[in-house]
């Protein structure tokens, strides 16, 4: 008998890559989170020296003159953190979305190996009965050949 063959192996490769690259691109927008949150921690950081600077400089009474400055510096830090709050949010969005896209590739390639598990096993059974036929076969001859002589 001849060696088994899933029919469909090329749909197989398709949704086991296209499975792979989204589990490579869901890496990706994990990965571009991860960076931005390092980023507005590391902001958040800047900020507070900031504004321990801004403490330090008002208490020893040389920077009044300064306020206007301070003021600037403080919108741009609460302008930059909400920025990258937006930015994680928005990852946050596609991260869900390609969470779901990755569910519904599990799902199609996992479809297609039960077919292939379905496949092989009504191959192996056709093998076996085959099998069994050909040593009936056999076994009848033997017999017949025997009976015949005597």
């Amino acid at each position: 008998m001849k060696k088994f063959k899933f029919r469909y192996e090329s749909v197989l490769k398709m949704r086991m890559d296209a499975e792979d690259k989204v589990k490579h691109q869901l890496a990706g927008l994990i990965k571009e989170r991860q960076n931005q949150l390092d980023a507005l921690e590391a902001l958040k950081g800047r900020e507070q020296s900031y504004l321990v600077f801004i403490e330090e400089s008002l208490r020893s009474g040389r920077a009044k003159h300064e306020m206007h400055h301070f003021s600037d510096g403080k919108k741009y830090y609460s302008d930059h953190k909400h920025v990258l709050q937006n930015r994680v949010s928005r990852l946050d969005q596609d991260i869900k979305k390609k969470q779901e896209e990755l569910l519904e590739a599990v799902k199609s390639r996992k479809i297609m190996e039960k077919l292939k598990e379905n496949a092989y096993r009504a191959y192996v059974e056709a093998f076996n009965e085959a099998d069994a036929k050909l040593i009936e076969e056999v076994v009848n001859y033997k017999n017949n050949r025997t009976n015949g002589e005597s």
